[in-house]
């Protein structure tokens, strides 16, 4: 039944949300292609021609950003308070699971979306400077940097896994009152997202990253990454933890 949940996530999704997918890379690779051909182009129009492309482009990887948001606030908020809530929170599964089967729906959508911008930037410097993006020079740069690159790699993994709960906490304290629920969902994002930032700074000031950082310590890079991961772990463990609190003591879908 949990691998029906998961598997759900990827059903009956808009195929908007491909299109976008194919619109974003199929316009990176115009602009590459432009990139070349337009450098013979007086300066003006080459100007107000790259600002419109680049202006196009932007526009469609904020949709993109913004659809997968919706999209992981639909997906979970639909499916588990709405009234389609009803037949979820019936099914002869866990909690756990319904919080668990949602996250990995969201967590692979967003990394769709990662590699899809990631993929569309690395085409359009392929077109404009080929020698200085070529696969086998990013890996060499990988190999070199490999350590670095993985605690950047596991930390991405994390922070993205930490901001789904987030979204899930905060809908899911939306729920406790009966009126205003969206709006007051949006104010509870905000709230933790402005905790999370004052024990963040506060916690780097007090250890003088920063300091150390301006310094020149070759170790602080290291040092910082993998404390963020241990704070990403443990804000994971308290998102997780209060969503499945709500969901199984105090859900309301009246």
């Amino acid at each position: 039944m949990f691998w029906n949940l998961v598997r759900y996530e990827f059903k009956n999704v808009n195929k908007w949300y491909l299109a976008l997918y194919a619109a974003v890379l199929f316009l990176s690779v115009l602009i590459g292609i432009q990139t070349q051909s337009l450098i013979k182009l007086p300066e003006k129009n080459l100007s107000v021609l790259l600002v419109f492309l680049s202006t196009v482009f932007g526009g469609l990887m904020v949709t993109l950003v913004i659809s997968t948001i919706f999209l992981i606030i639909k997906r979970f908020k639909g499916s588990v308070y709405d009234r389609q809530g009803y037949l979820t929170l019936t099914l002869p599964v866990s909690e756990h699971h319904i919080i668990t089967a949602k996250l990995i729906g969201a967590f692979i959508w967003s990394l769709i979306s990662t590699a899809v911008l990631l993929l569309c930037v690395y085409i359009i410097l392929l077109s404009t400077n080929s020698d200085e993006v070529q696969l086998s020079t990013l890996l060499s740069f990988v190999g070199e940097h490999f350590t670095g690159f993985s605690l950047t790699v596991l930390s991405f993994l994390l922070n993205t896994i930490s901001g789904i709960l987030c979204i899930y906490l905060a809908i899911s304290i939306g729920q406790l009152f009966n009126e205003y629920r969206t709006a007051l969902a949006v104010a509870a994002y905000i709230g933790i997202q402005i905790v999370i930032g004052i024990i963040e700074v506060f916690f780097n000031t007090s250890t003088n990253f920063y300091i150390n950082s301006l310094a020149g310590f070759n170790d602080n890079f290291y040092m910082g990454a993998s404390i963020g991961i241990v704070e990403e772990l443990i804000f994971i463990a308290i998102f997780y933890l209060g969503t499945y609190y709500i969901l199984r003591n105090k859900v309301n879908l009246q």
